[in-house]
């Protein structure tokens, strides 16, 4: 408040029209209002002034005593004392908050209460500002004429964050950008980010290959082989648009504005649960999750791999050729070693499929058709070590 009053006018014997008082309440009418201007003469709040003011509930918490800004109307003409507005001061007091945060591009909400051919009309304290178009980012890029109405009158309600642009009191030009605070929003995500950092954020698309999550300002992503411990097919088997989640922070790239994160890293490590229930010798169904020239890589259980070298492949390279990450595969368990937590397996089989999802990852239906032949066809229960 001290910013915005001339407190040195108090003294004066004759206020000014336009000057900004900070007036104390003497006494509230059913309609008007009596204030202390520290002057020889009071000031007085006329109803059609009160009744301007949106904020009903800010005018009935009124009480006597309470200090009020209030900008001088007329200093005669009135039998109770000098005109003053309430809805004035409180305007100018908008105001002179608004050249504040123009200057320390603070980002702020604001409720959209109406639209207009340019933009939406937010609420402002006891001002109106505007957002154009070119600076909303709630409404998708390249959305024209009736679509860009229509969304752009969904966002009445709404609160978005906004950042000060502009400010002409005179012309009572008052501008804000949805798209400047995202800006500086993802620039100040991306100053606070470290890797190891664990953050709770909000899925809000999936795609193919993993799920994109809103940091507070920024996505950052999930890659599929990230989501979790075991074998994921598609996000959606585990998050939806809307969940939220605990992240970490694998990597941050400022200069491409490029998160990574895990949430695997965040739950709790299967391989003792698992390795309980496994034995040297024992044969079991899994499903590939990797297939490199030394070998396949497969999950024998929540997200726990075990590697078949290729020497523990039937027809070694010309098997793996055919082999596409999905895959069911049987395979025999030859070693388990705890201190490194390696598994060391053999292949087996492939597993049987529908016939309606033939293919299995990147591997076409007629190749998998043809792995499950060659292996078939040796008709052996174990493969030899080369």
């Amino acid at each position: 408040m001290a910013a915005l009053l001339k407190r040195d006018s108090y003294r004066r014997v004759r206020p000014r029209r336009g000057e900004v008082y900070e007036a104390t309440i003497l006494s509230i009418g059913e309609r008007d209002m009596i204030v202390d201007l520290e002057a020889k003469r009071d000031g007085i709040v006329l109803p059609r002034d009160l009744e301007l003011i949106d904020d009903e509930e800010y005018v009935a918490g009124l009480k006597i005593g309470d200090h009020i800004p209030v900008v001088v109307l007329k200093t005669w003409g009135h039998p109770d004392g000098i005109v003053v507005s309430l809805n004035k001061g409180l305007q100018q007091q908008d105001w002179l908050r608004a050249r504040d945060l123009l200057e320390s591009e603070e980002v702020v909400e604001a409720e959209v209460v109406d639209v207009n051919r340019g933009g939406v009309l937010v609420q402002f304290g006891h001002l109106h500002g505007f957002v154009p178009n070119s600076h909303l980012t709630s409404i998708p890029r390249g959305v024209r004429g009736k679509r860009q109405r229509e969304a752009k009158r969904e966002l009445v309600g709404q609160t978005p964050s906004l950042v000060v642009i502009e400010v002409q009191q005179r012309r009572r030009r008052l501008v804000l950008s949805e798209r400047v605070a995202d800006r500086h929003r993802r620039e100040r995500l991306l100053e606070e980010l470290t890797e190891g950092d664990v953050r709770v954020g909000v899925v809000r698309n999936l795609v193919d290959f993993g799920a994109f999550v809103d940091l507070g300002g920024m996505d950052g992503l999930i890659h599929i082989s990230e989501l979790d411990s075991g074998y994921v097919e598609h996000p959606s088997e585990v998050l939806s648009a809307g969940d939220e989640v605990e992240v970490y922070v694998l990597d941050v790239d400022r200069g491409r504005e490029r998160i990574a994160l895990s949430r695997k890293r965040l739950l709790p490590d299967p391989w003792q649960q698992v390795v309980q229930e496994l034995h040297v010798d024992d044969v079991v169904e899994g499903t590939v999750t990797g297939v490199e020239p030394y070998g396949i890589f497969v999950d024998v259980g929540q997200g726990v791999d075990g590697l078949a070298h290729v020497s523990e492949v039937n027809r070694g390279e010309t098997t793996l050729a055919r082999i596409g990450v999905g895959c069911p595969v049987s395979v025999r368990i030859l070693d388990i070693d705890h201190w490194q937590q390696r598994i060391s397996l053999r292949l087996e089989s492939l597993g049987a499929r529908d016939s309606s999802t033939e293919t299995c990852g990147e591997t076409s239906s007629d190749e998998a058709a043809e792995a499950v032949a060659a292996l078939e066809a040796e008709n052996v229960p174990e493969v030899e070590n080369s």
